[in-house]
């Protein structure tokens, strides 16, 4: 036999024996390779919170959502950590209008978006409290996390069932008038009542609305009543104003607060000429 040959017969032979070592072992012992965990399974015995923070929000956000979103959960973390450390409080953020969450608006009675206090009991939640304060204490930025901590505070403190909150009815909004089929420059505005920038928004658009009345159309849609036109339009914050031309071609849009002289300014820029005010 050559000496080539006797060398892998020989190999051959030595891998065979090494499995066969190693099954005699594994039936010796009984041992089973040890299963993973799946990827982001809660651990057995991991603690239940006693309350989670959401903050919930829909699709289409505005600067003082994010605003308040952002302020809250500094409130959180910086006056709960231990808590937070411990799995007693949880911070969560969910999109209402994701598919499968729809339940939230539903459950908490949303007409805005809202920090929402869960209270939990082994696992379950067994009532709510709304914040809505949150909108009219935004710009006051010391008295926004004293009223939140103080909220948080209370729950743990009292250890009992918290008080479920009516969540608030979104403020008057501006009149939408129809869009109407005249051959006119059209002004959009995507926006929502509780929205601030888009609450400095209204007056700025009823002046608009009156003094160019037959040469100006002015439209406010409310994004978070009726989340359709944001959609046909890819708008994704408020305030968002489009300028339309007479042919209904999109020539400009702009996100944010958008003053009166602004506005004027921009369409002279588009060479759309509205008259002087107050012109029949």
């Amino acid at each position: 036999m050559r000496p080539k040959a006797v060398l892998t017969a020989t190999l051959l032979l030595f891998v065979a024996l090494s499995v066969g070592v190693v099954i005699v072992r594994e039936a010796a012992t009984g041992s089973a390779p040890v299963a993973r965990p799946a990827a982001g399974a809660t651990p057995t015995g991991a603690v239940k919170p006693e309350l989670v923070v959401f903050y919930l929000h829909g699709k289409v956000r505005c600067v003082t959502c994010n605003d308040i979103e952002r302020s809250a959960r500094e409130a959180v973390e910086s006056g709960f950590g231990p808590e937070i450390q411990a799995g007693r409080v949880v911070w969560r953020v969910v999109d209402y209008e994701e598919r499968g969450n729809e339940h939230y608006a539903t459950d908490y009675k949303l007409a805005a978006p809202c920090v929402v206090l869960a209270s939990m009991r082994d696992g379950h939640q067994v009532s709510w409290k709304g914040l809505p304060e949150v909108w009219e204490l935004i710009g006051d930025k010391p008295a926004f996390r004293e009223f939140v901590q103080k909220n948080v505070r209370e729950q743990l403190g009292q250890g009992r069932p918290l008080v479920t909150a009516k969540a608030p009815q979104p403020t008057t909004a501006p009149s939408t008038p129809a869009v109407t089929a005249a051959k006119l420059p059209r002004l959009l505005d995507l926006g929502a009542g509780k929205c601030i920038p888009c609450k400095m928004m209204a007056p700025v658009l009823a002046e608009l609305r009156e003094t160019y009345k037959g040469r100006l159309e002015v439209v406010f849609i409310d994004v978070w009543e009726d989340s359709t036109p944001a959609q046909t339009y890819d708008v994704s914050t408020i305030p968002t104003q489009i300028f339309f031309d007479a042919q209904g071609k999109e020539r400009f849009r702009h996100e944010g607060f958008f003053s009166r002289e602004e506005i004027l300014a921009k369409w002279k820029e588009l060479a759309v000429d509205l008259g002087s005010p107050g012109r029949s």
